[in-house]
C-alpha cells in the first residue's frame, strides 16, 4: 500500500479510539472504581490519561520514522525476525485476552438485562458470527458505522446532567478530594488495564500516512473518553450516592433507568441502549480486525480474510471454555488486565523508543509548517491592507494562526494543571472544604478545555497535512 494512501482519516481514528476506551469502561470497571475511591472516583482517569498520551507519542514517532507500517510490521523491523515475532506474540496474546473478556462480559450484559432466558453460549455465538461478518471487510467499514453512532452517543452523554437534573444532589459529592491518595492511585492503576487497550490502535498506523494526524487523533480520542467516563462516574455518585453504585453490577444502566421525561417517557434506558450497543460492538470489531492483522503479520501478509473463519471459530470455543462463572469474568477483566498491561507495554514501548532512533524521520510536516507560516503571514498582511478577504476560510483567522505545536503545548500545560488541582485538593481540602470545591471545579474546567484544545490540534494537523500533500485524499 502506498505511503500516502489514507484509508481512514484522523477524525475516524479519533472516534474509534473513543469507542475503544469508552466501550470497555461502560461494562464492568466503574463499580470497582467507586468501591475504591467513593465520591472522588471521577478523578481516577487522570493517571491513565497520562499513560495513554505517552503511547500516542510513541505511535506518532513510529509513524514518522516508519511510515506505511503497522505495529506488528514495525516490531519485525526494530527487533528482528525472532525477537520481533516474540513481541508480536505477546501483543497478540493480550489482544486475544481482550476479546475473551469483552465477548463474555457483553454476553453477560445482554443475558442479564435483555435476554435472561437465552443461553449465554448462543449470545456469544451471535457476537462471533457478527465478528466473522465484519472480518471480511476492513477498518474503513467499521469506522463509517462508528461515524453514525459516536456523535449521537457523545451528545447523549453530555445531556445526562440535564436529563437527570431532578435526581442529582451535589451534597453526595462532598466532601471533595478527601479520599486517600493511595486509594485514588490504586483506582488509577486499575483503570490503566482498560486504557491499555489503546495498543490495538497500533495495528492501524499504516492507514494514516501523516504522523501528526496519528498523534492528534489519539490524543483527542483518549481525552474524549476520559471526559465522558469521568462524567458518567460523576453522575453515578451524584444520583445514586457514593456507596450504592459500588454494589451494582452495571451502575451505568441503573443510572439511565432514573431518567424520566414526563409520565409516559419513563423507559429512556431502552433508547440509550440502542446507542450504547453499536459503540460496544464497534469496539469488539475494531479489536478483532487488529487480531487478524497481527496473525497475518506473522506470515508477512496483509490479507487477513483467508483466516477469518478459523480464527473466529477458535475465538468462539475459547470464549465459551474460558470462564465458569460471572465473578471469574469480572475478576479477570478488572484485576488481570492492569497486571498484563503493565508487565509488557512499558518495556516494549521503551525499547521501541530506543531502537527507532536508527531510522531517520521521514515526515513532510516541517515543510508544511514553514509554508503554513508563510501563508498565514501573507494572510495577515492582506488583512491589514484590505481587511479579511476570506472570512472563515479555514477555521477562524485567529485560531488558524496558532501553530499545531502551540496547541500541543497548551494541552500538556492543561493536563499539568489537572494534576495541580487534584494535588492541591488532596492536600488542603481536609482542613479547607472550599479548596476542594475549587479544585473540583478547576479539574472539570481543565477537561472541558482539553477537549477544545485537542480538537484544534487535530484540525491543525489536518490543515498541515493538506498543505504538505495537496493531492492526498483528505476526508472529514
Amino acid at each position: 500500500m502506498p505511503v500516502n494512501t489514507q484509508i481512514i482519516n484522523q477524525r475516524q481514528l479519533s472516534w474509534l479510539v473513543g469507542s475503544l476506551l469508552i466501550g470497555g469502561g461502560l461494562l464492568s470497571i466503574q463499580h470497582d472504581l467507586i468501591r475504591i475511591s467513593h465520591m472522588d472516583t471521577w478523578f481516577v482517569y487522570l493517571l491513565p490519561t497520562v499513560y495513554i498520551l505517552f503511547i500516542s507519542y510513541v505511535f506518532a514517532q513510529l509513524s514518522m520514522r516508519l511510515p506505511g507500517k503497522h505495529l506488528f510490521e514495525i516490531n519485525f523491523i526494530l527487533f528482528g525476525r525472532w525477537f520481533g515475532m516474540l513481541a508480536n506474540m505477546v501483543v497478540l496474546i493480550h489482544v486475544w485476552f481482550i476479546l475473551l473478556r469483552d465477548l463474555r462480559m457483553f454476553g453477560k450484559f445482554i443475558g442479564t438485562l435483555l435476554l435472561p432466558n437465552t443461553p449465554e453460549e448462543m449470545l456469544v455465538l451471535l457476537l462471533v458470527v457478527m465478528l466473522m461478518f465484519y472480518g471480511r471487510t476492513s477498518a474503513e467499514v467499521i469506522s463509517r458505522v462508528n461515524d453514525l453512532f459516536f456523535p449521537v452517543f457523545f451528545a447523549l452523554t453530555f445531556m445526562l446532567p440535564f436529563l437527570l437534573s431532578n435526581e442529582m444532589s451535589f451534597r453526595l459529592l462532598q466532601p471533595v478530594l478527601t479520599t486517600s491518595p493511595k486509594q485514588l492511585g490504586y483506582a488509577g492503576l486499575l483503570s490503566i488495564g482498560w486504557y491499555g487497550d489503546i495498543i490495538i490502535a497500533g495495528a492501524f498506523l499504516h492507514m494514516i500516512w501523516n504522523s501528526r494526524q496519528v498523534h492528534s487523533a489519539l490524543r483527542h480520542g483518549s481525552l474524549m473518553a476520559t471526559a465522558l467516563l469521568s462524567l458518567f462516574l460523576l453522575m453515578e455518585v451524584s444520583v445514586l450516592g457514593p456507596n450504592i453504585p459500588g454494589n451494582l453490577i452495571y451502575p451505568n444502566y441503573s443510572l439511565v433507568q432514573h431518567i424520566q421525561i414526563t409520565d409516559f417517557l419513563d423507559r429512556m434506558d431502552l433508547l440509550i441502549l440502542s446507542i450504547w450497543f453499536p459503540i460496544i460492538v464497534g469496539k469488539m470489531i475494531f479489536i478483532y480486525l487488529a487480531f487478524l492483522i497481527g496473525i497475518t503479520s506473522l506470515i508477512r501478509q496483509r490479507d487477513y480474510t483467508l483466516i477469518n473463519s478459523p480464527v473466529s471459530l477458535f475465538l468462539l470455543v475459547t470464549t465459551i471454555l474460558a470462564f465458569k462463572s460471572t465473578p471469574e469474568v469480572f475478576s479477570f477483566g478488572n484485576y488481570s488486565s492492569p497486571v498484563f498491561v503493565l508487565s509488557y507495554q512499558p518495556v516494549l514501548l521503551a525499547a521501541m523508543l530506543l531502537l527507532m532512533r536508527r531510522f531517520p524521520k521521514r515526515s513532510p510536516e516541517r515543510h508544511a509548517e514553514a509554508s503554513s507560516g508563510k501563508s498565514q503571514g501573507h494572510d495577515r498582511d492582506g488583512e491589514s491592507k484590505g481587511g479579511n478577504r476570506h472570512p472563515g476560510k479555514r477555521f477562524g483567522s485567529r485560531l488558524g494562526a496558532i501553530s499545531g505545536r502551540t496547541w500541543l503545548r497548551a494541552g500538556n500545560v492543561l493536563l499539568a494543571f489537572g494534576f495541580v488541582f487534584v494535588g492541591a485538593g488532596l492536600i488542603f481540602s481536609r482542613n479547607y472544604a472550599i479548596i476542594g470545591k475549587l479544585a473540583a471545579f478547576g479539574y472539570a474546567l481543565v477537561l472541558a478545555l482539553l477537549l477544545f484544545v485537542t480538537h484544534m490540534e487535530m484540525r491543525k494537523a489536518k490543515d498541515l497535512a493538506a498543505r504538505s500533500s495537496p493531492n492526498s485524499a483528505q476526508t472529514s
